[in-house]
């Protein structure tokens, strides 16, 4: 594709709407800022299991052409005031991986899983700060969809129908707006929100106050307190998403950016230092692989034990990714090497469900974004009236005192969301992001390794074979590496576990070194979307 004056750009999704949305906006003129918009709004309506417009929070990265920088946007949710670390009973629980429960799992799912939503404020503040159409125009194909109906995708609809007995006891609001005559739609069925459709309708007339304060936050505030929770309007009301700037690596030539903390994109910039100083080019996978094993079995425990909120934990980042931290986590990375060993878990974490966008306009803008609901349908509780499901950004704290990412009030949780967007020679080279919580700071590496180091096609990316550890053997490898690099990686000393799917659907976009040219992809693990033109 050569871009002129009346050539548009690219838009990768997990949905096909996703994609449509922002593809629209580039049609009408818009950038890639309200491309991204378009497409993060309509994608809160159509992945639910995903995210969604009550969504804990995300995270965006901004590439500017005009003026060849890269800014982050930060919109992960806040605690609410009542919440403490002491919030919720820890059971010790020997027989569970994480060693400890929290009795009914009330910290993931219910009212007390429930902080600020940051989506919509996050959002708006991308489109006034960098965007050229108005709010009006980005939240329609959201709505649309919510009040004519949109076709969930099979991940979505396994959800709603492993999710629909336990809705119906429990979540009934859930189950009356996600389930079609107490079922699951079936693959052609549409569903349809009106009431978040109307939900929409404020925001694009009212902006980010009409959801933070008002009829709106009132509503949800009473809800939410009427079930046990303890979000108040004020929560609510004092809420901000802020600017911000991202991470930064120079890695083999290239400006490497990611979302900074608490995002997982600092745990991959660090073991891209790590790996640096090898040739993975020349390796086989399996040798690939045993490198990444090993980065990754030596940076998990340095992110689970001292990460957390940087105004909450003191944390230096140029110190994370300095020299001297380097060597001394690349002679752990060595020993590993030379004799795996059985590493660890700081604490386990079983949740995963998020979705990632990727746009670039004709200009040589960029956008990476990531959001999400947490796991699965997140605190699974909906609002009445407002056809708002919310997300459990509680949840994401560790819910035991004295640790890094534990709870407290106004804190913003550690997550793993990790959007990256890379440069080369100040230009625009790539877009790309994963969703699938503790695999994405892990495929984020490889997929970065694939785009850099072997010079793949983002497609050939996004399709390569993924391993996962965070932090303890076995490792979990996808058998598409195939059986002869199984084996090979259990002659270097691994414990390998065979498993399918390592992480969700990614999506990304490479710009050819002229910047005449994108080339987006979409995962074959997901249903998602390239439109470009």
């Amino acid at each position: 594709m050569n871009l002129r004056k009346r050539d548009y750009g690219t838009v990768v999704g997990p949905h096909p709407r996703t994609a449509q949305a922002g593809f629209e906006m580039l049609l009408a003129g818009g950038n890639a800022v309200d491309a991204a918009v378009a497409a993060a709004f309509a994608e809160g309506v159509v992945e639910p299991s995903h995210n969604g417009i009550a969504g804990y929070g995300g995270c965006v990265l901004i590439y500017r052409k005009k003026t060849e920088d890269v800014i982050a946007i930060d919109y992960n949710t806040a605690a609410p005031a009542a919440a403490s670390e002491n919030m919720f009973t820890i059971e010790d629980a020997p027989d569970a991986i994480a060693g400890y429960r929290v009795p009914g799992r009330v910290n993931v799912h219910g009212p007390l899983s429930i902080g600020v939503p940051g989506v919509v404020a996050g959002l708006c503040l991308a489109l006034e700060e960098f965007g050229s159409l108005p709010l009006s125009d980005v939240t329609r194909p959201a709505i649309n969809s919510a009040r004519y109906g949109y076709a969930p995708n099979s991940a979505n609809r396994g959800g709603m129908a492993g999710n629909a007995e336990r809705w119906k006891k429990e979540f009934p609001e859930t189950a009356r707006v996600f389930l079609k005559n107490g079922s699951a739609p079936k693959k052609g069925e549409t569903l349809t929100n009106p009431e978040l459709a109307r939900t929409l309708e404020a925001v694009a007339e009212g902006g980010r106050e009409a959801f933070y304060e008002g009829t709106i936050a009132e509503t949800i505030a009473n809800h939410i307190q009427e079930l046990g929770g303890c979000l108040t309007a004020d929560d609510l009301k004092n809420y901000r998403p802020f600017i911000t700037e991202p991470y930064k690596i120079q890695y083999r030539g290239y400006s490497v950016y990611t979302a900074p903390l608490g995002a997982g994109g600092l745990t991959t910039l660090q073991m891209l230092r790590l790996v640096e100083e090898f040739d993975t080019a020349a390796m086989s996978v399996a040798e690939r692989f045993h490198l990444f094993a090993e980065a990754m079995k030596v940076c998990w425990p340095v992110r689970l034990r001292r990460f957390g909120d940087p105004k909450f934990v003191d944390i230096d980042i140029p110190t994370e990714l300095s020299d001297n931290l380097t060597a001394t986590l690349s002679e752990q990375l060595k020993s590993g090497l030379e004799s795996p060993q059985p590493g660890e878990v700081v604490y386990y974490e079983p949740m995963n469900c998020t979705s990632h966008i990727s746009t670039a306009d004709a200009e040589g803008n960029m956008v990476s974004l990531t959001q999400t609901h947490g796991g699965g349908f997140g605190s699974m509780v909906t609002v009445p009236g407002t056809g708002l499901l919310f997300g459990h950004g509680v949840g994401r704290f560790d819910p035991r005192p004295g640790i890094a990412n534990s709870i407290g009030p106004g804190k913003r949780p550690l997550h793993n969301m990790a959007p990256f967007l890379a440069t080369r020679d100040g230009k625009p080279f790539a877009t790309y992001g994963i969703p699938g919580g503790r695999t994405i700071p892990n495929n984020q590496l490889n997929i970065s390794v694939s785009l850099m180091d072997l010079q793949t096609s983002t497609q050939a990316a996004l399709d390569a074979p993924r391993l996962h550890t965070d932090g303890a053997e076995p490792i979990q490898v996808e058998p598409r590496a195939g059986e002869e690099t199984l084996a090979a990686l259990r002659e270097l000393g691994h414990e390998v576990t065979p498993s399918a799917g390592i992480g969700g659907p990614g999506h990304g976009i490479r710009v050819s070194e002229d910047g005449n040219h994108h080339e987006g992809g979409t995962d074959p693990r997901g249903e998602g979307k390239v439109r470009t033109k």
